[in-house]
């Protein structure tokens, strides 16, 4: 009997042993549950430049520079001969450096000397009716002496001594209708200036007011306009540095912008020019 227990007990010892040979061989039969192991997608790759794709430009608003008031393209040669005849009727602005009490000659001082230029001009001088420091009223009383002098045109610069005072816009461009009147009752025609700036800014903000309304009096007139005001003009306000001396006059500098820009407006109208 012994020897039976024995060979069981040998036997059961075997048994033990294959079973721990076969966990070892296969590993447990239950694990923790596993993460998911979906990885994030990666963006897709951004594609690099090519050679035919090369960065362009940022759109910009014009393809050339704009040109500054003071470019001013060259004039064609008109013969003098071919010209109109123009009396200027104005103040000290048109009579220039003159002290000549007649009104005497042009000088570079004049706002429209170089409107007589040889080479650049316009008109033909027919002569001046001005006087210092005075204001349109003034030139109705002088229109005819100017119309006396049989002129092709009449052009007259008037307004900056208006606005020296609290003077409506209107009252200017109602004076300036009289001369019109005047002008047509002969058959002459009439050109009409813009004024300059001013340094004082109330001053300046009544030369803007006139030139808004000699503007848009002369486009339903159909006067001819003369924006020789403009080219002086600041964009921020008044004077461009360096074209008066005293905030009230041109200097011949000044004086040469305002007789070009009276040219490239006569040029357009249908007297010879």
């Amino acid at each position: 009997m012994i020897w039976a227990w024995r060979a069981l007990a040998a036997l059961a010892a075997v048994l033990v042993l294959l079973g721990i040979g076969v966990a070892a061989a296969t590993g447990p039969t239950s694990t923790a549950p596993l993460l998911s192991t979906s990885a994030t997608p990666e963006p897709d790759p951004v594609p690099s430049p090519t050679e035919d794709a090369a960065p362009q430009p940022l759109p910009t608003g014009s393809a050339q520079p704009s040109p500054s008031s003071t470019d001013v393209a060259p004039m064609a040669f008109v013969p003098v001969e071919d010209r109109p005849v123009a009396v200027f009727l104005g103040d000290s602005i048109t009579r220039g450096a003159t002290l000549d009490p007649t009104w005497g000659d042009v000088t570079e001082w004049s706002w429209f000397y170089r409107l007589l230029d040889d080479t650049e001009g316009a008109v033909q001088y027919g002569g001046m009716v001005a006087e210092n420091g005075m204001t349109t009223s003034w030139m109705v009383g002088q229109v005819y002496n100017a119309l006396a002098m049989s002129p092709d045109i009449l052009i007259v610069h008037g307004g900056t001594n208006d606005v020296s005072g609290e003077v409506d816009p209107a009252y200017v461009v109602g004076n300036l209708q009289q001369i019109k009147d005047a002008a047509d009752s002969v058959g002459v025609p009439m050109a009409v200036c813009t004024i300059p700036p001013r340094d004082d800014p109330a001053a300046d903000a009544r030369a803007l007011a006139v030139n808004a309304a000699i503007r848009a009096w002369a486009a339903e007139e159909g006067v001819v306009l003369l924006d020789t005001g403009e080219p002086l003009r600041d964009p921020m306000g008044g004077w461009r540095l360096g074209y008066t001396n005293d905030g009230l006059h041109p200097t011949p500098e000044a004086a040469v912008l305002m007789a070009r820009a009276a040219a490239e407006a006569l040029r357009q109208i249908p007297l010879g020019v």
